[in-house]
């Protein structure tokens, strides 16, 4: 590593960026930044991709619901975005059909929706997917014969991207590393000062290992989500003592999703709530359907329990479900994710909160704050322009859409999944591999029963002694029984 320890580095500044977080607006300023011949280093506290860039809706959409408040420019941005990142990702990111049933006295009146889909369409010009259409009732049905039928007018049908989020996010991490980027996760921030001619220390400690690190670096990018504002007061107080804490850029969001065995023929379902008539989606994932998501405003910065889904999200999912597909009023979950969607601060009710994102430079110190999963790119081409105004040599920022690495290919097994996990998509944990780097947290044991094979493999792979593979399984273990705990209390409703 060019990371000394602590106690041991030397005067020189060894990176042109330190970027703090390592969910996908992170990893994304990690790629193109060192795509663009920077020295790069980035430190995650937790698992790449640990926090909402693995709690997302998995889709790469540009936000059909957001005509409706107007947001034209972000719409056509994140449907050129939707294009780009699919073609760099194949693998990853598969197009899907949406229908959007509607109903009598629904929220969406069949003209407007006509409109709406016919502008999302337009707007993402010769990029477009398979276009919209208008569909009767009797077609609607044929098409998805478990929708609710009672009053049921028609349906749109539009075109959208699925992905897998957080693998999605470890492609990014390895195209960054392959650029030449140090990616450091369980690394926590414990310290930071200024350095004399400009740039900053930052000290650091591996949660994992207890190895204590100093970084310098010319410039550094806080990139953490619905951390920011918990960092950059952080960083606030280390770098400016005695200032005025900066306001609170962000109004977090938790949303949860649940998972259930399919429940529809393949299509999407674009649906809106009963109670509060807001949008939400049953999104195809593989052999499962994600049904979500909710919008819960959360404190800045979030604590513990911020992250943890309610019964009574869990619940109000539930009866959503049950109302638009009245056939599967009685399947029970078998999984629940949540994550905190770092929005930025504005007026009116958090679901009407804006997608778009802000890069704010203070004294070197640059701020990424809000945006979207879809336009993770464009936000890592602001914060590199903003980084690239900062260094002493001019750059030419070249954003190229080459392919992303793929995962695994063929049908690899278990053992060879999780030996690459170790050795090229940067896993530390069992949980790590269960979670982000395959499908097995989509298994009714959330990957339980694999748990013991995957610590084979990795005690064998980091040289691990025998109470860390039994912790690495206890930890395995509480979570599932944790959410296990949660979903009973769910199922009883059934």
């Amino acid at each position: 590593m060019s990371v000394a320890a602590q106690g041991g580095a030397t005067d020189a500044v060894a990176h042109d960026v330190l970027i703090l977080g390592g969910g996908i607006t992170g990893l994304g300023v990690a790629r193109l930044a060192a795509r663009n011949g920077l020295s790069v280093a980035l430190i995650e506290r937790g698992d790449l991709a640990s926090g909402a860039s693995s709690g997302s809706s998995h889709m790469l959409h540009g936000g059909l619901r957001y005509l409706e408040h107007g947001r034209i420019a972000l719409v056509r941005e994140a449907l050129a975005e939707r294009a780009a990142v699919s073609r760099m990702a194949p693998s990853l990111a598969h197009p899907r059909r949406f229908l959007v049933p509607l109903h009598r006295g629904g929220r969406m009146a069949p003209w407007k929706l006509r409109i709406g889909l016919g502008l999302y369409d337009w707007l993402a010009g010769r990029l477009a997917l398979a276009p919209h259409a208008m569909v009767r009732a009797r077609e609607a049905l044929t098409l998805e014969p478990e929708i609710a039928a009672d009053g049921l007018l028609g349906a749109g049908l539009y075109s959208d991207v699925v992905m897998d989020d957080a693998r999605l996010a470890i492609a990014v991490a390895r195209d960054a590393a392959a650029h030449g980027a140090e990616l450091h996760t369980y690394t926590q921030m414990i310290g930071a000062r200024p350095l004399e001619g400009g740039g900053f220390e930052i000290m650091a400690r591996d949660t994992l290992d207890g190895t204590d690190y100093v970084f310098r670096a010319r410039t550094l990018v806080n990139a953490t989500g619905a951390w920011t504002d918990g960092v950059r007061r952080q960083l606030w107080r280390a770098l400016k003592p005695g200032a005025p804490e900066p306001a609170p850029l962000l109004r977090p969001s938790r949303g949860v999703h649940l998972i259930y065995p399919p429940l529809t023929r393949g299509h999407g379902l674009l649906l809106f709530s009963r109670d509060d008539r807001r949008v939400f989606f049953v999104v195809p994932l593989g052999h499962h359907s994600l049904v979500g998501t909710t919008e819960v405003e959360v404190p800045s910065p979030p604590v513990e329990d911020d992250f943890r889904p309610t019964v009574e999200e869990m619940r109000a999912l539930r009866a959503e479900v049950a109302r638009a597909l009245p056939a599967h009023a009685g399947t029970p979950p078998i999984a629940v994710m949540a994550g905190i969607r770092p929005l930025l601060a504005s007026e009116g009710g958090v679901g009407e909160a804006s997608r778009e994102h802000r890069v704010i430079e203070e004294n070197g110190v640059l701020t990424v704050a809000g945006g979207k999963y879809t336009t993770f790119r464009v936000m890592a081409r602001d914060t590199l322009e903003a980084i690239a105004a900062l260094l002493p040599r001019a750059i030419r920022i070249v954003d190229a859409e080459e392919p992303l690495p793929v995962p695994p290919a063929g049908e690899p097994s278990l053992d060879q999944l999780a030996a690459f996990a170790v050795e090229h998509e940067f896993a530390r944990r069992v949980s790590d591999v269960l979670r982000h780097r395959t499908s097995l947290w989509l298994s009714p044991d959330r990957g339980l029963a694999e748990a013991q094979r995957v610590a084979v493999v990795m005690t064998a792979k980091l040289g691990w002694d025998a109470e860390r593979t039994r912790e690495e399984l206890r930890v395995v273990t509480a979570a599932w029984r944790e959410q296990e705990t949660l979903l009973a209390r769910v199922r009883e409703d059934s």
